[in-house]
């Protein structure tokens, strides 16, 4: 256990990192964007490709790709149910708030936590073939029926799914997994030396967006957010354990579920209500203050699975 807390606890410095030297005046006011393009073009890719390609398929794709997909559907079903019904917010907030709610930044935060916490950063792959392949395109139409600007069409939202390069990165690393193919030297150290920079690079950035955020908690918008973290933070984590129970799933790989259920919001919440000009304060709140808050709730979620299971 302290093994987890003392990575958890260095993850939380490398951000506080990236925020001081955004504070300081270190690195620019464009740095955080910069950096997260990298990671977003590059880096992650790399890593999610060597990550897959390195692992058996069983191991990504079947019950922890069900649990990602049961927990993150009733999540968000759950929260727009509430929103509605009992907050009266209105449908642009439902739609974004229940985004906010349920879409893991397994990309990102999830590549680190997978890596230092999990042993290895496959445990995010199912939640993002998951969201990647379903649940971040079904939000990006729903917030631009809502927003009432651009309308998806079919080809529009395949587009956005087979250019993604997170997407195309899967997509090969299965290709290797499956074929047994092994790439040239001169690609897998390639893959391996840009796609080892993603998990500092992104805490960095992170950390870097952080500095002059101010958010009011008061209005219905705030209200929604606290809602939001908390289907976050502890609703969606418990449907990742329960789905995982029901799976047969135990010890280590149900203790991977659950972290990774708990992840906090990802970005393309935030990316999905700038464009659609709907939900904006709920979802950039939720994403730094579930980023604040998951590291924490990791270490507690991790500590509890060995307590249970000594």
């Amino acid at each position: 256990m302290g093994v987890i807390a003392e990575n958890v606890a260095a993850l939380a410095v490398v951000i506080a990192v990236g925020w001081l030297l955004r504070r300081t005046g270190a690195i620019g006011p464009a740095a955080g964007q910069v950096l997260s393009s990298f990671v977003y073009w590059a880096a992650a890719p790399a890593l999610l490709f060597y990550a897959i390609s390195e692992s058996p398929v069983s191991q990504v794709i079947g019950r922890p790709l069900a649990v990602a997909a049961i927990s993150g559907l009733l999540t968000a079903i759950l929260f727009a149910v509430v929103a509605r019904l009992f907050m009266r917010a209105d449908v642009g907030q439902t739609v974004l708030g229940a985004m906010s709610a349920s879409l893991n930044n397994a990309a990102y935060i999830g590549i680190p936590i997978g890596i230092y916490v999990l042993g290895h950063a496959s445990y995010g792959v199912p939640v993002m073939i998951f969201q990647l392949g379903f649940l971040t395109p079904l939000f990006y139409v729903l917030s631009d029926l809502v927003g009432s600007h651009t309308r998806p069409t079919p080809a529009g939202v395949l587009r956005r799914i087979f250019t993604n390069p997170m997407v195309i990165a899967a997509m090969l690393g299965f290709l290797v997994s499956a074929t047994g193919f092994h790439p040239p030297s001169l690609v897998d150290t390639t893959a391996h030396l840009i796609g080892d920079a993603a998990p500092g690079t992104v805490l960095i950035a992170l950390g870097a967006s952080m500095v002059g955020q101010t958010f009011s908690m008061r209005s219905l918008d705030g209200r929604l957010t606290w809602l939001a973290c908390g289907f976050k933070l502890l609703v969606q984590p418990l449907m990742g354990l329960a789905a995982g129970l029901a799976l047969g799933l135990s010890g280590h790989a149900l203790m991977a579920v659950t972290v990774m259920a708990g992840l906090p919001t990802a970005q393309n919440a935030f990316i999905a209500a700038t464009r659609a000009k709907v939900g904006e304060k709920i979802a950039e709140a939720t994403v730094v203050i579930t980023t604040v808050a998951a590291l924490p709730l990791t270490v507690l979620t991790a500590s509890l699975f060995i307590h249970l299971g000594d």
